[in-house]
């Protein structure tokens, strides 16, 4: 290629790649807490804040929907790209030598073009098309037949099309991209909803873990004063006060307060394993250390306060509304897309031909044509964009529905939260208060037994009431701590609570 013409084709490159882009900055994605490949150490005391805070980085469940997050950011980037300028570069070399006739009328025997063409290609907000393009041409002859030899033609030009209905106006060519950018604030919703589910998950996998290890500290007193009436019943035996019933007995119940206790180990191992499994351990090769009770203050509940903070920060309806706001979106589209196609466009080129690339950039352009049009399309009975539009509307009325049926299964959840934690206070109160009694009962039978005045099976008895309200108090005040980590999920208080801010 001629040094001339290789200059021109540099100075198109350098200016089409100077031109500015319009791609605005994405969402930025949900970040990642933690590190997943960290080991999992719970050692020494192990709190709640720790144990949340291991599974916001290492729980599986939170890391996929993660992913989704990605993905909707992503899908923002295309929706982008479509009002993104095209650049469009092409060199071409053509080799024509006459036929014979040709020859007989004075054409030249070879000729040779050498062709380098941009072109640029955008998309307008308002759905209007624009085209550039430039092209310099090189031809020399041989022999020479007119002069200047070698020439060089360069011809430029811009058109538009903007559509005037169909596909018209700013709303509807920003339609996807506002449907992408809700799809953004949906799977934000999601994750934190995701999150919000982990906590309550680890939160329920921790109490049960201290409901297990605490009954069965509470069978291993149970283990220990069975075996204590055993080996006083077998003493008294030999001296004659006791029969071999009583000595049975005592060991029936030794026996059952062991198996008891097998069983209560394995539970233990459960549900140690259910919390490293929420933290995303895959080893269960650690061992989990000290658990204990949270302090439980006395919770003021109140529904209207409760089902406020549901609204407000609940992901569910909030995602509910962005899905209709995305239905409203199509079926703005699908109403435009009911109007004929109605476009105008409109053109102007020029020309110039001279003895060197830089004089065909440079110097007088000589040539100069405009074109100017209108263009109608109207499909007969447009039975599909019709039914498209009703499908649309559909859409958004069962989203709706939807809605209200959402925010009626929350009044729902609500008002069962607040219950059971009022029911939970009060059940913590009257289970204390039996454990109480079932204590002082037993101190009473044993004293009873101890002076001659009760039977063994009485005191077994008094043993198995006590071991059963120590339990029932530990199950109360495990389901009230499930009730307020409930109450706190629907309140959407739990990311509050343990420091946790998420994308919106």
């Amino acid at each position: 290629m001629p040094r001339s013409l290789a200059r021109a084709v540099l100075a198109l490159i350098c200016i089409a790649s100077a031109l500015p882009t319009r791609a605005a900055e994405a969402p930025e994605p949900a970040g990642a807490f933690g590190e997943p490949s960290a080991p999992v150490n719970l050692s020494g005391t192990v709190n709640l804040q720790d144990c949340v805070g291991l599974a916001l980085g290492r729980n599986f469940a939170v890391r996929i929907q993660q992913f989704s997050v990605y993905q909707a950011v992503d899908s923002v980037e295309v929706q982008q790209a479509a009002f993104e300028p095209v650049f469009g570069f092409n060199l071409n070399k053509q080799f024509n030598q006459p036929t014979i006739n040709e020859s007989q009328f004075g054409y030249p025997a070879n000729q040779t073009q050498e062709t380098a063409a941009l072109s640029i290609n955008d998309t307008l907000i308002t759905g209007a098309t624009l085209t550039g393009n430039y092209s310099l041409v090189r031809t020399n002859q041989f022999p020479a037949f007119f002069p200047p030899n070698p020439s060089y033609t360069g011809t430029s030009s811009i058109s538009v099309t903007q559509p005037l209905l169909q596909r018209a106006g700013t709303d509807y060519n920003r339609a996807a991209l506002e449907s992408a950018r809700l799809g953004v604030r949906i799977s934000n919703l999601n994750f934190k909803s995701a999150v919000l589910t982990m906590v309550l998950n680890v939160e329920d996998t921790y109490y049960n873990l201290l409901y297990q290890r605490e009954q069965y500290k509470v069978q291993e007193q149970e283990m220990k004063q069975a075996q204590q009436l055993l080996d006083e019943n077998t003493i008294r035996r030999q001296t004659g006060i006791l029969t071999d019933l009583d000595v049975m007995n005592a060991k029936a119940g030794v026996a059952a307060a062991k198996n008891q206790l097998i069983l209560d180990q394995q539970a233990v191992r459960n549900s140690e394993d259910s919390l490293l499994q929420l933290l995303g351990d895959r080893e269960f090769s650690t061992a989990v250390g000290e658990v204990s009770f949270p302090e439980i203050a006395d919770p003021q509940v109140s529904f209207d306060r409760s089902y406020k903070l549901a609204r407000d920060n609940g992901p569910d309806l909030a995602v509910a509304l962005a899905t209709i706001e995305q239905y409203k979106l199509t079926a703005l589209k699908a109403k435009r897309d009911m109007l004929p196609e109605l476009n105008v466009n409109g053109g102007v080129g020029k020309g110039s031909y001279a003895a060197s690339a830089n004089q065909s950039l440079t110097g007088n352009w000589n040539g100069y044509n405009w074109t100017a049009g209108l263009t109608v399309s109207i499909p007969w009975g447009m039975k599909a964009n019709r039914a498209l539009y009703h499908q649309a509307l559909s859409q958004v009325r069962s989203e709706q529905v939807a809605y209200d049926q959402a925010d009626q299964k929350l009044v729902v959840s609500v008002r069962a939260a607040v219950r059971a934690v009022e029911t939970g206070l009060q059940s913590v109160r009257s289970s204390s208060e039996n454990t109480q009694y079932a204590t002082k009962a037993y101190e009473l039978t044993k004293a009873q037994f101890d002076a001659g005045l009760a039977t063994s099976y009485l005191v077994l008895q008094s043993q198995n009431t006590l071991e059963t309200a120590r339990v029932s108090e530990l199950q109360a005040k495990v389901n009230l701590l499930s009730a307020i980590a409930n109450l706190r999920f629907l309140e959407g208080s739990s990311l509050q609570l343990y420091r946790i801010n998420l994308p919106e």
